[in-house]
Parts: structure tokens; sequence; C-alpha cells
């Protein structure tokens, strides 16, 4: 009996060891979880979220998924363009120049109510930084 609880004791260590040991992932996905992801994965996973929020078409997939890639290789440029602290200033301008670039091209291959909750989507998650920004500076205050 005493070998049976000392096994059932080991076995349920080491289980929760593994467990403790391994990262969570985040239920929703944020940037965080997908760190080193290549630009393709990024396009991907940009036309998989995409897809579901604003039930895009088969004949909108590819050239959404054309449009987000094409973004996150300019975005992986610019983050080695400006890969260190004292070059980052400069970053805003030219970030917000691609993600106008993309909102038109996106307004191209999308219907006028999917481009509509696009910038809703966008504007939310924008909101969402925001305070979580926000909220990080506070307490370093």
């Amino acid at each position: 009996m005493l070998a049976l609880l000392t096994a059932v004791m080991l076995a349920a260590g080491s289980v929760s060891a593994q467990t403790a040991a391994a990262p969570m992932a985040r239920p929703d996905g944020t940037a965080q979880d997908r760190p080193n992801m290549t630009p393709e994965q990024r396009a991907d996973f940009q036309t998989q979220r995409l897809i579901k929020q604003l039930s895009l078409s088969t004949e909108q997939t590819p050239k959404v998924r054309a449009i987000a890639l094409a973004q996150a290789q300019e975005m992986q440029n610019l983050r080695t363009k400006y890969a260190t602290a004292d070059t980052r200033q400069g970053m805003g301008q030219e970030l917000k120049s691609a993600q106008e670039k993309t909102d038109a091209q996106l307004k191209d291959v999308l219907t006028a109510d999917q481009y509509t909750r696009y910038t809703q989507l966008r504007e939310n998650r924008m909101d969402k930084h925001q305070n979580k920004r926000g909220s990080k500076l506070k307490v370093k205050s």
C-alpha cells in the first residue's frame, strides 16, 4: 500500500513539475506568445484571424494573405532598422505610413461592411494596447 501511495505521489509530482516548467499560452493569442514568428507565420496568423472575424470569402482570403505578408515583411524590416533604443523614436512615422498603406490595400479587397468591422476591431486592439501601456506606466511611477 505504501509503495502504491509513493508511486502515485511521484507521478503527480512529475506531472505538476512538467506543467509548471512549460509556459502557459494566453488564450487571446497575444503577440507575447509569438515573438519569433516568421513573416509568413505572422501573415497566416493574421489571415486566419480575419477569416474568423470578417467572414472572408475564398476569393478574398489569398488577397488578404498577400497584403498581410507584405505588411509582416515590412514590419520585420522596420524592427531590424530600428533595433536599438536610440533609433526607435524615428520608427513611429514609418509604422503609421505602413499601416495606412495596408489599410488602403484592404479597403480595395474587403466589402464596405467588412472594412468598417476591420477598422473597429483595429481601434479596439489599439485602445486595449494603450490601456495596458498606460497602466504599466502608472505602476512604474
